[in-house]
C-alpha cells in the first residue's frame, strides 16, 4: 500500500520537458509506493493534445503556430496553456485509485477539485451532462462528464487526461485561471493536495525532484520534440 502523497517542487518547463517528466513519474520512479503531485508552468506558449489525437485536427485548433506544441501521453483534447494551472498526478499500481474504473477516478480527483475551489467560494460544481459528440474536442470548448464547471453556466473550469499502465495511473490536469479571478492559488494548492492526501488516505511528503539518468530524460524530450512522435497520425 502507498505510503504517501510526495509533492515535488513547482517546475517551469518547454512543452516536452513537462511531457517527459510525466511520463518518468509514472514508469520510472525511484519510491514506487508513492503517490507524487506536482504543478507545473510553461517556458513558452504551449499547448499539449491527447495521444489519440491527428495532428492535423490539432494544429488547425492552434491559433499560435510558433507555440510549442506537444502530443501528451495521455488522451484528452487540445488544451492551451497559455493561461492554466497545470498539474499531474501519478498514482502507483497498487492504490485502489489507480486499479478502479478511470471514470471513477477522473470523478474523485475533480470531486476534491469542487471542494478546495468551494473553500474559497468558488461556485463549482462537476458536470453530470454527457458531452456534445459533435462539439469540437478542444478542452475548454465543451464539458465531459465529471469535469468542473460553474454551477448554473456553461463555463469549464478544470478536465484532465488520463493514463493507466502497468505501473500505475496518470492524470495530466488543466484548470483555466482566467475564469477565476480571485482565487488564491496558494490557498487552493495546500487544499487541493491535502484533499488528494485524504481521498488517498495518506500523509502528505514534501520532496526534491527525483534525478533520473541524464540520458532517460534528455531521449525523453527528444521523442516527444520529434516530429514521429507528434504526427503520428
Amino acid at each position: 500500500m502507498p505510503h504517501s502523497l510526495q509533492l515535488l517542487p513547482d517546475s517551469t518547463g518547454t512543452a516536452a520537458e513537462n511531457m517527459a517528466i510525466d511520463f518518468l513519474l509514472l514508469n520510472n520512479y525511484s519510491t514506487p509506493d508513492a503517490l507524487r503531485f506536482r504543478h507545473y508552468e510553461w517556458a513558452r506558449p504551449a499547448y499539449t493534445f491527447g495521444l489519440s489525437q491527428a495532428y492535423s485536427y490539432a494544429l488547425s485548433e492552434i491559433p499560435d503556430k510558433k507555440a510549442d506544441i506537444c502530443r501528451r501521453p495521455t488522451g484528452g483534447g487540445v488544451v492551451s496553456h497559455l493561461e492554466d494551472w497545470t498539474y499531474s498526478l501519478v498514482i502507483p499500481f497498487e492504490h485502489g485509485l489507480a486499479r478502479a474504473e478511470p471514470a471513477e477516478t477522473y470523478r474523485a480527483v475533480h470531486q476534491q477539485i469542487v471542494d478546495a475551489l468551494a473553500a474559497q467560494g468558488a461556485n463549482a460544481v462537476l458536470n453530470t451532462d454527457a458531452p456534445d459528440i459533435s462539439a469540437p474536442s478542444v478542452c475548454f470548448e465543451k464539458s465531459e462528464v465529471h469535469d468542473v464547471v460553474l454551477r448554473n453556466l456553461p463555463s469549464k473550469v478544470a478536465g484532465a487526461a488520463q493514463k493507466r499502465t502497468k505501473a500505475g495511473y496518470l492524470l495530466q490536469g488543466s484548470i483555466w485561471k482566467p475564469i477565476l479571478p480571485d482565487l488564491d492559488w496558494t490557498r487552493f494548492y495546500n487544499d487541493f493536495t491535502h484533499a488528494i492526501a485524504q481521498l488517498a488516505d495518506v500523509p502528505i511528503e514534501f520532496v526534491p525532484r527525483p534525478e533520473w539518468p541524464e540520458n532517460d530524460l534528455e531521449q525523453l524530450v527528444s521523442q516527444f520534440e520529434s516530429d514521429e512522435w507528434n504526427q503520428r497520425r
